[in-house]
């Protein structure tokens, strides 16, 4: 058979059949300019899969840090305490956040922000992906923190070129959002950056700062009852799992039955089937035997569990990547990633060689 260019383009976008595919392959084993050419597309297929995650992710490890000195969330969280007239005293607030690693040199990491109130009894909520109009009705009850991009929110023009840009930098500054008003097109923020107790942007500028940390927003009130609890879980609906990850489902599932079944055998629960009542008795536990003995039903909910753990980890920006599938430097045996023009660890320039 004759490899053509069409052969060539469908096998690439994998629309050919299966013999032309076994066709195609011994080609390339026998023919290096055509193995180069279908590995420097597989390269810029996962480089082009890198830019479309970067833009789906949500950039849960960044910092909130752009002051300077690091505490623009902690001084979000104060300034938020003493709003509510909390005694609190700053030194003894930010000794307490180090200590437990909330505020780190280089800032807070997203995850931790609210932590402070916490601690002093609000009910705190962090979600990512909310609107305009979502933070407006927020505003009502609550104290909001977003995260911003503390350029962007000045009108300074960002560089994406120069070699200081970083995707991670992007989302870097917290300020406490005070009002919205649609009519002026205008928002009044504490920022703490600005000697101000509030300062006003243009609603525009601020969008487009805030949209930075994939519109981040951290609320805060007193607690109306001592057990308040709102879940919200991070929407994962449109996460895909390849099917590697997919396969890791029942693995996962597995492993989580094993280890509650310990736990509740060292509880001393023992196995017996439910009684004529359809009751469990007491010190024992129908579901204590092997995953693969579970009727299907009943692995669901493990199930669910590892799925959404797994697509949670990939939301957060987080890959999962088999370590004996991964690429490896001939010279130096540093993990190379496809996009790689350089080894990141010894320098050496690699190939299309590199990555058969």
């Amino acid at each position: 058979m004759k490899i053509t260019n069409d052969i060539m383009e469908r096998f690439l976008q994998g629309q050919t059949s299966v013999e032309e595919t076994a066709e195609i392959m011994m080609a390339i084993a026998v023919n290096p300019e055509l193995e180069e050419l279908v590995v420097n597309h597989r390269r810029m297929a996962y480089t082009q899969e890198q830019m479309e995650d970067y833009g789906s992710f949500i950039p849960i490890g960044s910092m909130a840090a752009d002051d300077g000195q690091n505490l623009c969330d902690f001084q979000c969280e104060t300034y938020i305490l003493k709003a509510f007239g909390k005694e609190i005293e700053e030194s003894t607030l930010a000794k307490e956040s180090r200590q437990n690693y909330w505020l780190r040199g280089e800032g807070t990491p997203l995850y931790n922000m609210g932590k402070l109130l916490e601690r002093n009894d609000f009910l705190v909520h962090r979600r990512f992906n909310a609107t305009l109009d979502e933070l407006e009705e927020a505003l009502k009850e609550h104290k909001v923190i977003v995260v911003v991009n503390g350029d962007t929110l000045i009108g300074k023009e960002i560089d994406i070129f120069s070699e200081d840009f970083s995707f991670e930098d992007n989302p870097n500054h917290a300020v406490v959002v005070l009002s919205v008003n649609k009519e002026t097109d205008k928002v009044t923020i504490y920022n703490p950056a600005v000697q101000e107790e509030a300062t006003v942007y243009d609603l525009d500028k601020f969008e487009n700062a805030w949209e930075e940390s994939r519109h981040y927003m951290v609320t805060a009130r007193i607690k109306q009852f001592p057990q308040e609890y709102k879940p919200q879980p991070v929407d994962v609906s449109k996460i895909n799992l390849n099917d590697d990850l997919e396969e890791l489902i029942d693995v996962i599932a597995e492993d989580l039955h094993d280890v509650w079944a310990r736990d509740k055998m060292n509880a001393g629960y023992t196995y017996a089937p439910l009684d004529s009542n359809g009751h469990e008795e007491k010190g024992h536990n129908h579901y204590l035997v092997p995953y693969f003995m579970l009727q299907d039903k009943d692995k669901e909910p493990d199930q669910k569990n590892a799925r959404q753990t797994l697509k949670l980890l990939k939301r957060l920006g987080y890959r999962l990547v088999n370590i004996n599938s991964m690429y490896r430097c001939p010279e130096c045996g540093e993990v190379i990633e496809p996009n790689n023009h350089f080894c990141p660890n010894c320098g050496r320039e690699l190939s299309w060689k590199d990555f058969r």
